[in-house]
Formats: C-alpha cells, sequence, structure tokens
C-alpha cells in the first residue's frame, strides 16, 4: 500500500491561490489535506501576485495553532520568476532571490523552507545561483536546493551536485522530461511531478466549464496543451473503468512511475481532492497498466 503522506503532495497554485478564488474554501482544502496525510505542500512566490503564499501561511498557522507540528510538513516555494503588470520575467539577481526568500518566509510563517526551488533557470543563470542558495542552506533558512525549468537545463541540474531536487511537468499525456528525470534519479536526486494529472484534459464536460476555475483551466489548455488536450480526447475508455475515476487513474499511473518520488496535485474541489487521496492506496490493476503508456525512460 502507497503511504499518502510519502507520495502526495498539495501544490498551491493555479486557481486556488487566485483572489477571485474563494479564500475560506483554498483553507479548507488545505485543511481536509492534511486531515487526509498530505504533509508536503508546495508554491512560488508569484503565484497569484503572491496570494498563494499568503493563504498557505495562514492555513499552516491554524494547523499549528491546532497542532501540527512544522517539522513534520515539507514546504517549498520559488524564486526567478517575478511577475509585473501582468507580465512574467526572470531575474536571478542576488538581492533579488534574497529579497524572495525573505518575503515568501514571512508569508508562509515558517523560520526555513524545506525545498527552494529555482525557477526557469538556463544554465548560467543556475551556476550563478546556486552559491547564493548553499549559503542559505549554510544559514539554515532552507534544506534542500530545487530546480525546475526546461529538459535541457534539467539534465544540467541533474549533474549538478549542489541541486537536492528536480522538479519537472510529467503526467501520462506528457512523457517529454521523462530522460531528464531518468538522469536525475541515476544522479540521486530526488523528483516531484507537477501537472501529474494531465491537468483533467480527459475529463468530462471539459470544453462546458461551469465555474471560474474551470475557465481558468480550459483558457491555459487551448494556450498550452493543444497537443495533449487532442491526445486526451482519444481516452474515453478511463471514465468506463470500474472502481476508478479517469482522474485517478491518471494520477496512480504518474505515482507508480520509477522516475517520480513525489506527484503532486492542484485543485478547487473538495470531492476530487478526496479522489486523488484515494488514488494512493491501490496500486493500478495489471489489465489497466497494460493499456497505459509506459513510462518514459
Amino acid at each position: 500500500m502507497v503511504q499518502t503522506q510519502n507520495c502526495l503532495g498539495f501544490g498551491c497554485s493555479g486557481p486556488w491561490g487566485e483572489i477571485w478564488f474563494s479564500e475560506n474554501k483554498a483553507l479548507a482544502l488545505i485543511e481536509q489535506a492534511l486531515q487526509g496525510g498530505i504533509t508536503h505542500f508546495d508554491t512560488g512566490n508569484f503565484y497569484g501576485n503572491g496570494e498563494a503564499e499568503r493563504r498557505l501561511g495562514l492555513a499552516l498557522r491554524r494547523a499549528f495553532a491546532n497542532g501540527t507540528k512544522r517539522e513534520a510538513l515539507t514546504l517549498s516555494s520559488k524564486t526567478g520568476t517575478q511577475k509585473s503588470d501582468n507580465r512574467l520575467y526572470k531575474d536571478f539577481t542576488p538581492e533579488t532571490i534574497k529579497s524572495d526568500l525573505r518575503t515568501s518566509l514571512e508569508r508562509l510563517n515558517t523560520d526555513y523552507l524545506d525545498i527552494y526551488y529555482l525557477h526557469g533557470p538556463n544554465e548560467e543563470e543556475m551556476n550563478t545561483a546556486l552559491p547564493l542558495l548553499q549559503k542559505f542552506q549554510q544559514q539554515n533558512l532552507i534544506r534542500k536546493i530545487g530546480i525546475c525549468s526546461e529538459p535541457q537545463f534539467i539534465a544540467h541540474a541533474a549533474a549538478s551536485p549542489e541541486v537536492d531536487v528536480i522538479m519537472a511537468n510529467y503526467n501520462l499525456l506528457n512523457q517529454t522530461m521523462g530522460p531528464a528525470l531518468a538522469a536525475a534519479k541515476k544522479s540521486g536526486k530526488q523528483t516531484i511531478a507537477v501537472a501529474s494529472l494531465a491537468q483533467g484534459l480527459y475529463r468530462k464536460g471539459f470544453f462546458t466549464p461551469r465555474s471560474l476555475p474551470d475557465i481558468w483551466y480550459l483558457a491555459r489548455a487551448m494556450m498550452k496543451n493543444r497537443k495533449q488536450l487532442g491526445e486526451a480526447r482519444k481516452l474515453k475508455w478511463l471514465h468506463e473503468v470500474e472502481g476508478w475515476s479517469a482522474a485517478q487513474i491518471m494520477l496512480a499511473w504518474t505515482l507508480q512511475s520509477p522516475l517520480i518520488d513525489i506527484a503532486l496535485i492542484n485543485t478547487t474541489k473538495p470531492q476530487h481532492l478526496a479522489e486523488n487521496i484515494t488514488a494512493t492506496t491501490n496500486p493500478l490493476p495489471d489489465e489497466i497498466m497494460q493499456k497505459l503508456p509506459a513510462a518514459s525512460p
């Protein structure tokens, strides 16, 4: 049996961290995740213009007040991507990284981060920023150094002894990062999958959104994931598997990949979170696995 707290994390991003999504509902989801055994929470300094970090920090304050121990949790955030006037840009200067870390610690109500990621660096930016993150480690401000970036730069990170954790987009419909993740595993890095449910592209009613989060996911898919969206429409049989939802099959596939240590999920719906947690307790039957693509080596 897979242990939820060891393999599943909650990504505090997307609609969850936007000001137009109910704060009370967002906080309730964190409480539900904790009750379900999830102890790994990931966010970013620019998600929701800082709203995601603030919300997670508020949820953690409540959790700590109710007896949750800080050392029982894994908290991660990111630096390198900035947002101004709805425009994203990169900034890996020491001054900005120091400011980002200080702000993240304050928002998250913690003295340290378990993982601190450089978000989207190229090789030069990575090499320049890593010594500073090592100083943060020596000062006990962060425990592990992480990298999330494009495949060619992930391969460089996998070969860098300073890097402890690799984060990559990886799921049944998008295995582009497979070779880079394999290199990371071979070099002893911890691997974290984002978009592990393929961003819900296979959902029934995906093209008939019923809520603001549904519209958000549809708009992103049309802009960034048209190819995967087309592949997802071919998997209608996922909705006909007895005892499993399509989302549970997607998540279980990611969790069972030898390339992944932890799969991050993101949702604004309590029933979906409950389904995701349930998916960690049983392996996919062989007859289902045989119908699905194998994990890219």
